[in-house]
């Protein structure tokens, strides 16, 4: 699966080489996962995408050079998804219930950041969830600890 995901990446083809570090997939699948949220309403201005590298850094401790080009990597993926199983399998496989609330709560930010949640964006975040086996409660929670963490942030 991991040679999989690489090549879905690519980064090798499938099958070749030795296996990825898996927090590296962890990473990519979570940034595919984010961009997807910046662009679910047809357009990903600046402010989203910064939002993602931001989160992207901060949960995994890179820096920005690096989280951004991992959003750069993640973008085509998003753009041309056709389903997110194989990116919350991942996610789902390494993070604990509350490690995946928590990425409920990025996601949130990544679609509540532009101030507006449109019917699109809504939808995202109950598939997501559902895949990641996040509860209706926890995904609440999740958003509204993403909008206490946005009014926080300084303007």
């Amino acid at each position: 699966m991991i040679g999989r995901v690489r090549a879905l990446f690519g980064l090798e083809e499938a099958g070749a080489g030795e296996p990825t570090d898996p927090e590296e997939e962890l990473r990519h699948a979570a940034a595919v996962i984010l961009v997807e949220a910046a662009l679910v309403d047809g357009f990903a201005d600046d402010q989203e995408i910064s939002e993602v590298q931001s989160l992207i850094a901060d949960r995994f401790d890179l820096s920005e050079a690096r989280a951004a080009d991992l959003v750069e990597q993640a973008r085509p993926i998003a753009e041309n998804a056709a389903d997110y199983e194989r990116f919350t399998r991942v996610i789902k496989n390494q993070f604990d219930a509350d490690e995946r609330i928590g990425l409920m709560q990025m996601l949130w930010q990544v679609l509540l950041v532009d101030g507006t949640l449109d019917a699109y964006e809504d939808s995202l975040a109950r598939r997501i969830a559902a895949l990641l086996h996040v509860t209706d409660r926890d995904r609440a929670i999740a958003k509204r600890r993403a909008q206490a963490a946005l009014d926080a942030e300084p303007a």
